[in-house]
């Protein structure tokens, strides 16, 4: 996997469960950036949905998964984010309860952001 560029375009919802309300989208991608496959260094854009994607910030960092939480640095932003800073704490939340099939690896992530604009 050392080296493997995943993209991504997903939604953004209020809380894990299936169904739960949708407040943006987050679209970038990560490259497995360890040999063993536990660090991906990640780089996206998370938008949110009110106002037609106006607002956003960008987040830059390596994402841990054998530790309990990682940092990334937010970038800057767009709209009401402009000149934003700060970091987000990223935990991964295993996979207990499939509510859905899907054809590959399903991987959820619990994102708090500390953000100053």
């Amino acid at each position: 996997m050392f080296g493997t560029m995943t993209v991504f375009d997903d939604e953004l919802t209020e809380g894990e469960d299936l169904g739960s309300g949708l407040v943006g989208k987050a679209k970038g991608f990560y490259i497995a950036s360890s040999e063993d496959g536990r660090s991906q260094t990640m780089a996206f854009t998370v938008m949110f949905s009110s106002g037609g994607y106006v607002d956003s910030f960008t987040l830059f960092g390596v994402h841990r998964t054998a530790v309990a939480e990682s940092h990334l640095a937010i970038m800057g932003g767009t709209g009401k984010y402009v000149n934003a800073k700060g970091f987000a704490k990223v935990k991964t939340i295993p996979a207990t309860n499939q509510q859905h099939e899907t054809d590959g690896v399903e991987t959820l992530l619990h994102i708090a952001v500390y953000l100053d604009y």
